[in-house]
């Protein structure tokens, strides 16, 4: 190629890319609302906070108010026009407030709790393509309820610089207060569709802590499960963990105790009651799927190169998850 021909390439390509520039940007408007000393729970219905028709992206939720019963609001969302919301959670599990719990953690540009009782936000990034509607409610000991909403119209989904296809939509699967076995296999989700693991958040808990053990180590040692996922129907899983603790980034059953960054986080803490609550955040570290992710975990493991020879003195295990994926 001669240099003539090498400039007019270079210039036809610097033409395309800034007009890809002018559009995305010309084509970009922000949104927000909010809501200050609102008294809307107090009917106890499902209220609406917010609607936005179009096409984009919501990147922004808090929400505040200091009310007894505050973690128990239900905030669903509603996607193009959906008769059941695609996504529905408490303001707690949602929002990693580990057992509803008074104490606040922060570190994370993504999801945080900064306020006693409210104060709970996050960053995710939810798409739409024709609506968005999201609600509130509360049946019991209502206040008064503070919220912030942001997002942006026309705005492409990218996750870790890589665009989604168009039709990807946020989905998220909730295990609530499921009692499980020692070292039996549960799912956290089980979707058909091509997608996106983003996140992951667990409470789980011994629930036989006062049983007597080998060691009094032995109550945590659930903690010794490995996430698995299996893809596309695989009948053999790939594991995304070594162990509980280390999937959230802790080591030796979180022996150094609470912490939260972007990655990961340990909200919540009781070695003597052997409960943790803990998230994990696969935007930096995606993991992506075709034709379908069953996502499971064990209460307690099995040392698979010994045949199968069971870890420690597991006990039967309760757990609260909230998954949540992007689907297309």
């Amino acid at each position: 190629m001669n240099n003539k021909a090498l400039m007019t390439l270079v210039i036809t390509m610097l033409s395309i890319i800034g007009s890809f520039s002018q559009t995305n940007a010309t084509d970009l408007e922000s949104f927000s609302a909010m809501g200050k000393q609102s008294e809307i729970l107090n009917s106890g219905k499902e209220e609406v906070l917010f609607v936005k028709k179009g096409k984009g992206l919501l990147h922004h939720m808090w929400f505040g108010g200091g009310f007894k019963g505050i973690e128990n609001t239900i905030i669903r969302i509603y996607i193009d026009g959906e008769k059941k919301p695609s996504i529905e959670m408490k303001m707690s599990e949602g929002f990693a407030n580990a057992y509803h719990s008074d104490n606040n953690f922060q570190s994370s540009s993504i999801i945080g709790k900064t306020g006693r009782k409210g104060g709970v936000y996050n960053t995710f990034k939810i798409p739409f393509g024709g609506s968005i509607k999201i609600t509130a409610q509360n049946n019991n000991n209502r206040g008064q309820f503070w919220w912030i909403l942001r997002g942006t119209t026309n705005m492409p989904l990218t996750i870790n610089g890589v665009t989604l296809p168009e039709n990807a939509r946020m989905k998220l699967y909730k295990v609530e207060d499921k009692l499980v076995n020692a070292y039996d296999e549960f799912n956290l989700c089980d979707t058909k569709k091509d997608g996106l693991l983003y996140m992951v958040y667990m409470q789980g808990e011994a629930a036989e802590s006062d049983k007597a053990y080998k060691e009094d180590w032995h109550k945590l040692s659930f903690l010794e499960a490995c996430m698995r996922a299996y893809v596309g129907g695989a009948k053999e899983p790939v594991f995304l963990s070594s162990g509980l603790e280390d999937y959230f980034l802790g080591t030796f059953y979180f022996i150094s105790g609470r912490f939260a960054n972007d990655l990961a986080g340990l909200t919540y803490f009781d070695k003597e009651k052997a409960k943790f609550a803990a998230y994990r955040i696969h935007d930096r570290d995606p993991y992506y799927f075709k034709n379908g992710l069953r996502l499971t975990c064990r209460a307690g493991e099995v040392w698979f190169e010994k045949n199968n020879e069971k870890l420690h003195d597991a006990p039967n295990s309760k757990y609260t998850t909230y998954t949540w994926v992007y689907e297309w």
